[in-house]
């Protein structure tokens, strides 16, 4: 329980370290470019950290555990980033389809990053508890 307690601290701080970055740099600028009015500020915190507490849970359960077991961080990471492109892309496609102002653009640019973000903070969890950079 210790190292599953542990895996979750390390995994949850890489994914909202990264994530801080990625959103201002990377996400946020497509998001200003075509929906900027839709853009709460301030960003409203209660709903992010239900987020992150609960994503980070699922990316345990689903991915980081069972590639700790086995000793994989590499089957951390290929694991991560198919949960990442299939939330991230449930996301972004619903919010294509359904919002007029929604662009290709930040499909691609949220879901690349989603599929990434999910995979790395997999992958160092697993490579950091495991102790093993494979």
């Amino acid at each position: 329980m210790a190292q599953a307690g542990m895996l979750y601290l390390v995994t949850a701080a890489v994914f909202l370290g990264l994530d801080m970055i990625g959103i201002r740099y990377i996400v946020r600028p497509v998001f200003e470019r075509h929906v900027a009015a839709l853009l709460a500020s301030p960003l409203r915190i209660g709903p992010a950290a239900v987020f992150y507490l609960v994503y980070v849970a699922g990316v345990l359960w689903m991915v980081s555990l069972p590639a700790l077991r086995v000793q994989q961080p590499a089957q951390a990471l290929l694991g991560g980033m198919v949960l990442g492109f299939l939330c991230y892309g449930t996301y972004e496609m619903t919010n294509y389809a359904t919002l007029a102002a929604w662009s290709w653009q930040q499909v691609a640019v949220d879901l690349a990053w989603g599929t990434v973000l999910t995979g790395v903070s997999a992958w160092v969890g697993v490579a950091l508890i495991s102790g093993r950079f494979t």
